[in-house]
């Protein structure tokens, strides 16, 4: 489990979910800029302009909010069909925005914010535990500024895919925001290859999730508070948006075993929604996670890892 000395004050009470997860949001890796990070050997300029131009921000250190990321614990869980849980245990503490990938080899890495540090840091499951093996690698920078909300998943290839919000500061900065993808081939070190999504000036997008479809396609969710925004590609790289859902934020996209499309959404705890026409329609399938089971308060940031029977979350009190 990540490690560090806990920031000073207590947690605040009465506080909002949504108050909660911006606030933890804001406060993440606003670390003074010291220019672009060398891109690794060999590796081409990122074809993605200065929206997902990686820069490096300062020392690591805990993340100074008593409503943020510190105070979260990561849990996962056993499935065998994305709805029913079993086996739930806290993996990672001082940890949240969860998400999981299998690689070709079956080893499962769960890439999240690491509250203690203040970066994205990356971890193995183990079972009932989850190692942690050091933070994100970013064109060559392991303190990449403004990178928060990873979501992964693997190509054909085996080369691993990431999605996340590059950009993101304090409220009401004019800084330029966008959801970036990057490549990998071994789940640690990441090259920038795409701006998937640009965000307008004041728009609270965040959270990516991102699903390849039998057709080929490729569909994307953001959430917009307690809203979600859904988007389509034919690429996987530039996403256009297709309308806005009001099920509930911080979404994930997943294929359920007989081939539908799966949205989980924060609602009341974590609620599963289903699509039989690649996202135009969709049906409320149930409650996955009930809200504040074992006196969580917060319930949030789903996460199916395909191909590996694991479901992530995280809780906060």
């Amino acid at each position: 489990m990540s490690e560090g000395v806990p920031p000073t004050g207590g947690r605040p009470r009465g506080v909002s979910e949504s108050a909660r997860l911006a606030s933890a949001l804001a406060l993440l890796l606003v670390l003074p800029a010291c220019g672009r990070a060398p891109a690794d050997p060999g590796e081409d300029e990122p074809p993605s302009g200065a929206l997902c131009e990686v820069s490096e921000g300062g020392p690591a250190q805990p993340v100074n909010d008593p409503a943020g990321p510190y105070y979260h614990t990561v849990v996962a869980a056993w499935t065998t069909d994305g709805r029913a849980l079993t086996g739930t245990q806290p993996v990672l503490e001082h940890a949240s925005v969860p998400d999981g990938v299998r690689l070709a080899d079956g080893t499962v890495l769960v890439y999240y914010v690491n509250g203690a540090q203040g970066y994205v840091w990356i971890a193995r499951l183990e079972g009932a535990a989850a190692v942690p093996l050091g933070p994100l690698r970013l064109n060559g920078t392991d303190r990449a500024r403004g990178v928060v909300d990873p979501d992964a998943w693997r190509m054909p290839d085996g080369a691993i895919r990431l999605a996340y919000l590059s950009g993101f500061g304090s409220p009401g900065t004019s800084a330029p925001r966008a959801i970036c993808i990057a490549e990998s081939r071994d789940g640690l070190r990441f090259t920038v290859v795409a701006t998937a999504l640009s965000i307008a000036p004041g728009e609270q997008l965040t959270d990516p999730s991102v699903v390849q479809l039998a057709d080929g396609t490729w569909r994307m969710a953001i959430s917009l508070g307690q809203q979600t925004v859904l988007a389509r590609s034919t690429d996987g790289l530039r996403f256009s948006r297709t309308g806005t859902l009001s099920y509930g934020g911080v979404p994930e996209l997943a294929i359920a075993p007989d081939g539908a499309l799966r949205l989980y959404v924060c609602s009341a705890g974590i609620v599963s929604w289903r699509s039989s026409d690649g996202g135009a329609s969709w049906t409320q399938e149930g409650v996955v996670v009930p809200p504040g089971p074992a006196g969580q308060r917060i319930v949030c940031d789903p996460s199916l890892v395909a191909g590996a029977g694991r479901f992530l979350y995280k809780t906060a009190p």
